[in-house]
């Protein structure tokens, strides 16, 4: 099992400089807020960047995005004695509790994001010549929100959610093309294939999952990570639903945004259609 971030702070203290230390002692306060960026830590703890930056990687981790998941998902201090749910719980106490739980995911997960990232994404989308889905079990949930968001735009989609028929879509996608990829774990065995696939054929992939270390996220140009943990009745996987819609909204949002009048010609076309079919 992987450590926790206080044993690994833990385990490289000695070995810290003074400067290091310094950062050290300020992540393990009790009360210390989520470091949204790594310019914002470093004026908060009154420590360089450049120290910041050494101490990342003493501690295992690769970016500051990665470690920002890590720190947000285990050092952000969060009661969940007071969202459980219990057995004289009315209604409306129920669905405030539930509902205070998604505002707490979606928080934490918008706190991951980075400017440059979310760039980097739009972008890719917007150049590709199609844009494919991909996700399977209840990640196909998310990547079929994200399908039916993207027809909106003036894009090319590819999605489908049997994994033999989607693995034969990732084979036929190229370097002009872009992938998005979704998964909770980043460990299932048929969405790894889907991505070693779009690799073998330079398939640029926006990876969206819970953990870093999964062995999808490394195949991400670009990633972003959901946060999610268990609460009553509820599993971390299913919680994670909710912020990896979240993730795609974003984008959707920015890919309509370039597009615009391109982007609404588009919706109104889909609305005339439908009302054809449907009239009131």
């Amino acid at each position: 099992m992987e450590l926790s971030l206080i044993k690994r702070i833990e385990n490289i203290y000695p070995s810290l400089g003074n400067s290091s230390k310094k950062i050290a002692d300020y992540l393990t306060q009790s009360q210390v807020e989520i470091p949204v960026s790594i310019r914002k830590l470093s004026d908060s703890s009154q420590v360089s960047v450049a120290t910041i930056s050494r101490f990342i990687r003493q501690l295992g981790y690769q970016n500051y995005s990665e470690f920002k998941w890590n720190f947000a998902n285990q050092m952000n201090i969060k009661d969940f004695s007071d969202v459980a749910i219990t057995e004289g719980d009315s209604p409306m106490i129920i669905a405030k509790k539930t509902l205070d739980e998604n505002i707490a995911t979606l928080n934490g997960t918008f706190e991951l994001m980075q400017d440059s990232d979310l760039r980097k994404a739009r972008d890719l989308i917007v150049n590709a010549n199609k844009l494919a889905f991909f996700g399977l079990g209840g990640s196909n949930i998310v990547a079929l929100d994200a399908y039916h968001k993207f027809l909106r735009v003036p894009l090319t989609l590819v999605h489908d959610s049997e994994y033999h028929l989607a693995l034969m879509q990732a084979t036929r996608l190229s370097k002009n093309d872009c992938a998005i990829v979704i998964s909770h774990t980043g460990t299932d065995v048929d969405t790894l294939a889907i991505a070693q696939a779009l690799q073998e054929n330079q398939v640029p992939m926006i990876i969206i999952t819970s953990f870093p270390k999964s062995p999808l996220a490394a195949f991400g140009e670009v990633k972003f990570f959901s946060i999610s943990e268990d609460f009553q009745y509820r599993s971390e996987a299913l919680i994670s639903l909710t912020s990896q819609i979240a993730i795609n909204d974003c984008l959707y949002m920015l890919v309509a945004q370039y597009f615009g009048n391109k982007a609404d010609q588009v919706l109104q076309g889909i609305r005339k259609t439908i009302s054809k079919k449907h009239p009131k």
